[in-house]
């Protein structure tokens, strides 16, 4: 039983790593897309960058909606930084749709993870 407890000590440890690094990942990403907004009038929402990947995204999906530089600026922040996966126009579309739905999910996954030890745990000791 200890070695089944010191395990699941581990991965509740472990689950709480990873979360805190996701909330620091997306709150660096958010205070960056704030700067970019705060600079936004001086600079401008297009650049050549930007303009290059909403038309290859563009050519390659027909429901691409254009971005603006701030949102390619979250999402390749969110992308690499957050998900580790490349910039492709799937991942950059999927982080922008699903920025906030993947935290709430993330929260309750967390939940589950711990009432299904604790359930464990409490019918052990019985």
């Amino acid at each position: 039983m200890s070695k089944l407890l010191v395990f699941l000590a581990f991965c509740c440890i472990l689950m709480c790593q990873v979360l805190t690094q996701e909330a620091s990942g997306r709150q660096f990403c958010d205070r960056l897309f704030a700067n970019c907004l705060r600079e936004q009038p001086t600079v401008g929402t297009r650049d050549d960058t930007v303009d290059l990947f909403n038309s290859y995204c563009g050519r390659n999906n027909r429901n691409w909606r254009k971005l603006t530089r701030c949102e390619l600026v979250k999402a390749s922040c969110i992308v690499t930084m957050v998900r580790c996966e490349n910039g492709s126009c799937k991942n950059v579309a999927d982080s922008l749709r699903l920025n906030k739905l993947h935290c709430f999910t993330l929260v309750r996954l967390n939940k589950y993870v711990v009432s299904r030890i604790k359930r464990k745990v409490l019918n052990e000791s019985k």
